[in-house]
């Protein structure tokens, strides 16, 4: 039965375990989405402690905030798919006028599904052996992304955090494109289309992370850039920081960013961790048995022997 299993693993489509890594796989450290899903039956949660230091230069106003991030991921039905949710709780004190003022409560919350469209099939083929610069020198096909479709809908924000007048409900959109150009290199871009229900909340922005994973293996290094763009906010906002493996389901990570903005400046850190419950083998095997179940084994039957008579 093990070999039946190993066989018939052998000639499932690589996509069945193309996304699931053995190592846990997070969108963390940074702001950005990876184009690939968790994995079926894969529980992930991700999330971190931050603060933030804002100093507006015209209204005179200094701000600080300290607040959790969090999201849950679930991978189901096909490798490609998962749903996620995702939010900001926090407290913020701020200062103005020799007044202040503090809060407590969530910021917002967004629920949806990410599905991965497209998958260079070369990502999928085996490292030369016998090739250590066809393996780890740049080809321009690397260039080319995978790429995902991210869906969701924003609820419960808190307006005490927006520049204007924010819907109850309101749609999300993000496109993910994710390519790895030279060995230990990814580089994920996500263009967002957030709140576009109404011309006022309506917001767009992009983010650019370079991950870089170091020789060890267990550490690795990002640097990444946002752009916010809507009628009443801009800006750009610089982050680098670093991630560290301490089990194969576990990640810790670190980071530090700026905004270039004075209106307000914006200086901001995050001390973060993910960890995931891997459920995935069961799925696989499932969808072995699956197999197993279906695939019928035809016996050449074996001649009769003719019996021997007197005459022979």
């Amino acid at each position: 039965m093990n070999k039946i299993y190993l066989l018939l693993l052998s000639l499932l489509p690589y996509t069945m375990v193309g996304q699931y890594t053995d190592i846990i796989n997070s969108n963390l450290p940074g702001n950005s989405q990876s184009a690939y899903a968790v994995g079926p039956r894969v529980l992930q949660m991700e999330g971190g402690l931050w603060y933030e230091h804002n100093r507006h230069k015209v209204t005179q106003t200094e701000m600080h905030y300290a607040g959790i991030n969090y999201a849950v991921r679930y991978g189901f039905f096909r490798e490609r798919l998962e749903a996620m949710l995702n939010g900001t709780l926090a407290y913020d004190k701020t200062l103005a006028h020799n007044t202040t003022t503090t809060h407590f409560g969530f910021v917002n919350n967004t629920i949806g599904a990410k599905y991965l469209l497209f998958k260079p099939k070369f990502l999928d083929e085996e490292p030369n052996i016998y090739s250590w610069k066809a393996n780890n020198s740049f080809c321009w096909r690397n260039l080319t992304p995978s790429i995902a479709l991210y869906a969701g809908m924003n609820f419960l924000p808190n307006e005490r955090y927006y520049y204007e007048s924010v819907p109850t409900l309101s749609p999300k959109v993000v496109a993910i494109f994710q390519a790895e150009p030279i060995p230990r290199v990814v580089t994920v871009l996500n263009l967002i289309g957030d709140r576009f229900l109404t011309k006022e909340s309506t917001e767009y922005s992009y983010i650019l992370t370079v991950t870089h994973n170091l020789d060890n293996g267990w550490f690795s290094i990002f640097a990444e850039q946002q752009g916010v763009y809507s009628d009443r906010y801009r800006d750009q906002i610089t982050r680098l920081g670093v991630a560290f493996i301490a089990s194969a389901n576990l990640q810790l990570n670190a980071d530090l960013g700026i905004g270039w903005n004075d209106t307000p400046q914006r200086y901001m850190g995050l001390i973060g961790a993910s960890y995931r419950i891997d459920n995935h083998n069961s799925y696989i095997k499932k969808v072995l048995n699956d197999k197993v179940k279906t695939t019928k084994i035809k016996h050449k039957k074996k001649p009769k022997k003719r019996k021997k008579n007197d005459f022979d």
